[in-house]
C-alpha cells in the first residue's frame, strides 16, 4: 500500500493510522492479523520452491522476503510507492535475494503483467485503500494460472459497525481507510459482485499481537528501534495506548478475514 511519508513530526497525534505505524512507529508488517495472518493465508497456498508469486502492493517486501526465505520460491512485489519500491530493493540487495525477489512499481488495478503469468498471488490489506474492488480482484485473478490461487488479508468487522462506532474509529484510531472495510459477510458479496464463486473465507480474531509477535514479525533489530521510537517520544507512546486500548474494548468489532480463490 501506498504510505506517504510526512516528517512533521506534528502529525503523529493524527496522522492515518498506517502512515503513524509505518511512517513513526517504523513497523514493517502493518496488515490486519500480521505474520499469523499470513501463515493462515500461505498455508492455502501449496507454495514449494517452483512456485511463483506476486506480492501485490507489497509495501516495504517483508513478506515476499519471508515467502522467499522460508520456501526458496521466486516472488516479484508491486507497489504504487516509488518510495517503499527502492526501500524493497535496496533491501533486497542486502539480503542478497536479488536472483528469487524483483520489486516493481505497479497499480493494482492495472497490473502490468500478462494474462496467466503467476502460480500465487496474494494481497495484504489493499482493498480498503482502492475505488475499485471489483477490478482489483479481477486482475490478481487475471494474472495468475489455471489452477493457481489468490488470496487477501483484510480487516473484517465482526458485527455490522454503526455510525457512532465509526466516528470513535475515526476519532481515536485515524483509521480513515476503515470506511471502505466490510463484515466477512460484506467481502463475500463483494468477490460475488466480482464473478468469484469458489471463495474460501478463513476469519481470524487479533487483529494485533503482543510483544513476541511483533519480534517475530520485525526482528530484533527493528523491534529495539520500534521500542526505542515509542520511548524517547512520549506522542507516539500516548498514541499506542490510546490505540491499544481502544482496539482491546472493541474485539468484539474487530477481526480479520482471509479469503481465497482458485482460478479453474
Amino acid at each position: 500500500m501506498d504510505n506517504k511519508i510526512n516528517s512533521n513530526e506534528s502529525s503523529i497525534a493524527d496522522c492515518e493510522i498506517f502512515d503513524f505505524m509505518a511512517n513513526h512507529l517504523g513497523l514493517t508488517v502493518i496488515h490486519p492479523g500480521g505474520l499469523k495472518a499470513t501463515q493462515k493465508l500461505e498455508d492455502t497456498m501449496q507454495i514449494n520452491s517452483g512456485t511463483k508469486i506476486l506480492d501485490i502492493a507489497c509495501g516495504k517486501g517483508s513478506t515476499a522476503f519471508y515467502l522467499a526465505e522460508k520456501y526458496g520460491c521466486s516472488v516479484v512485489g508491486i507497489d504504487i510507492s516509488e518510495k517503499l519500491i527502492q526501500e524493497a530493493n535496496d533491501t533486497c540487495r542486502k539480503k542478497k535475494l536479488n536472483n528469487q525477489v524483483k520489486f516493481l512499481v505497479g497499480n493494482a488495478m492495472d497490473l502490468p503483467f500478462d494474462d496467466n503469468q503467476f502460480d500465487a498471488a496474494i494481497s495484504q490489506g489493499i482493498l480498503v485503500f482502492v475505488d475499485d474492488k471489483i477490478k482489483t480482484i479481477n486482475e490478481a485473478s487475471r494474472v495468475i494460472k489455471d489452477g493457481g490461487k489468490a488470496g487477501w488479508i483484510e480487516l473484517s468487522w465482526k458485527k455490522e459497525p454503526d455510525k457512532e462506532f465509526l466516528d470513535k474509529v475515526f476519532n481515536i484510531l485515524h483509521a480513515f481507510c476503515l470506511k471502505n472495510a466490510r463484515t466477512y459477510e460484506g467481502w463475500q458479496n463483494v468477490f460475488k459482485r466480482a464473478n468469484i464463486h469458489n471463495l474460501v473465507t478463513i476469519k481470524g480474531e487479533k487483529i494485533t499481537g503482543n510483544f513476541y509477535d511483533t519480534l517475530k514479525e520485525e526482528g530484533i533489530l527493528n523491534t529495539l528501534k520500534i521500542m526505542f521510537n515509542s520511548i524517547k517520544n512520549s506522542e507516539i507512546r500516548n498514541r499506542m495506548k490510546k490505540m491499544g486500548k481502544f482496539i482491546e474494548e472493541n474485539q468484539n468489532y474487530f477481526g480479520y478475514g482471509v479469503y481465497v480463490i482458485e482460478k479453474t
